[in-house]
């Protein structure tokens, strides 16, 4: 992962949690940016991965701690399987990031996921 100093949190970042809108039913919803920070810039959608309160197997579902910022449940999982183009402009805030650790646990579940 490129690492960078962060000059505006609105800016989203590899491994930020943010709350995304998503049509209805939805609504806003937390998700882990996946996009490589060298591509952000550049494009209108970042790939990212739900952030679900309900758990999954460890080959697909990677635990969060509280730091990551996800208050929505009271135990937080990215679903490696769950994922999604969305639209920058769908961003609304960000909550948080994944801990070193808890970044390459999803990369490790989406190489499993994708075969990679």
């Amino acid at each position: 992962m490129t690492r960078r100093t962060r000059k505006n949190d609105n800016v989203p970042l590899r491994g930020d949690v943010w709350d995304a809108h998503f049509p209805p039913p939805i609504g806003l919803h937390p998700i882990v940016i996946l996009t490589s920070n060298a591509l952000i810039p550049r494009l209108q959608a970042v790939t990212a991965a739900v952030i679900t309160g309900t758990p999954g197997p460890p080959s697909t579902h990677v635990a969060l701690e509280p730091a990551a910022g996800v208050t929505k449940y009271s135990v937080s999982w990215v679903n490696a399987t769950d994922l999604h183009a969305v639209p920058v402009n769908r961003l609304r805030r960000r909550r948080g990031r994944l801990a070193p650790g808890e970044l390459e646990a999803v990369e490790s579940c989406l190489r499993d996921v994708l075969a990679l």
